[in-house]
């Protein structure tokens, strides 16, 4: 078995192979979104594993800084769209294997992953020795109430409120573990420019919300409460879905840890349990970020701290 990084002209190839597992995965201009984009912090990885010059199995990796408690920040890649096919076994753990080494290769401290808990993916990696907490998909469905203080707006998107809404997802979580974009254009790039278009709409109290309109469903990007803005995140949420009812779509949001995830249920949202797994892929990158983290019983302690205060939305994981 051969493995390739980043094979040149293997686009459709691969394209292809993403579309058969995964269903209607998307097209080509997902697949330059993901893993061609220039505004991203680093040019994301592809690996395959192949055999007699057939494609078995693949994934990407995504690059993402993330921001600790004490302001230093380290880099992750995560595991993007990872796919084999059934009649190639241990396959799937080959190249996530290499992506681990090749993360570090580039400077990474962790390899991050996200997937439901009902596939075998995540059950792999726990087996392999990564760390995991459960995390959910969350959706609604239906026709929802309008929150009674009232419907949110759609916003014009100036440069002022690209301005604005990149300022406040680099405040996210206050002081805990985040990702952030340093720069405009990265955070253009991963929330704005994305495949399907993209609307930001506001609400009464000046809390903004970035959707991606999908086929049959508004995706929820990131809920940006304005500075001063204590409600809790059910009452973000269900006004999310309120509009998403309105439009009689389904809303889609993530839930990265078990405060987020009461906060969906107590919105009305239903929760598909997942995981959200970290693997150590350089402690010396790991131990910069976290000087606590210095020798492998630590490490391991420090990831699981991460794993239980980062805050993901759907924006960040793809």
């Amino acid at each position: 078995m051969k493995i390739n990084i980043n094979p040149p002209g293997s686009e459709a190839e691969h394209l292809a192979a993403l579309n058969r597992s995964f269903g209607d995965w998307g097209d080509a201009r997902r697949l330059q979104w993901c893993f061609a984009r220039a505004s991203s912090p680093l040019a994301a990885d592809v690996i395959f594993a192949e055999l007699n010059g057939a494609i078995l199995a693949g994934v990407g990796i995504s690059y993402r800084r993330l921001m600790t408690p004490a302001g230093r920040s380290m880099l992750a890649g995560i595991l993007t769209a990872a796919w084999s096919f059934s009649v190639a076994r241990g396959t799937y753990m080959r190249v996530v294997s290499e992506a681990a080494r090749l993360i570090a290769e580039r400077g990474g401290a962790v390899m991050l992953g996200f997937m439901p808990q009902d596939k075998s993916s995540g059950h792999q990696l726990l087996r392999a020795g990564a760390m995991a907490a459960s995390t959910a998909y969350l959706w609604t469905s239906g026709r929802q109430q309008s929150p009674p203080h009232g419907r949110l707006r759609t916003c014009l998107l100036t440069d002022a409120l690209i301005d604005e809404i990149f300022q406040r997802v680099n405040r996210r979580a206050g002081p805990g573990l985040r990702f952030v974009y340093p720069t405009r254009e990265e955070f253009v790039g991963q929330f704005i420019d994305r495949p399907r278009p993209v609307d930001v709409f506001t609400d009464a109290r000046d809390a903004c919300f970035i959707f991606e309109r999908m086929p049959r469903t508004l995706n929820l990007l990131a809920c940006l409460p304005a500075a001063g803005d204590t409600r809790p995140a059910r009452e973000h949420l269900a006004e999310a879905a309120g509009l998403a009812g309105e439009e009689g779509r389904e809303l889609l949001a993530y839930a990265s840890n078990e405060a987020a995830l009461s906060e969906a249920v107590a919105a009305g949202l239903a929760a598909k349990p997942a995981f959200m797994t970290v693997t150590i892929a350089c402690h010396q990158a790991l131990a910069e970020a976290l000087p606590d983290a210095r020798d492998e019983p630590a490490a391991g302690t420090a990831c699981l701290a991460i794993l239980k205060c980062l805050h993901v939305e759907n924006g960040d994981r793809m």
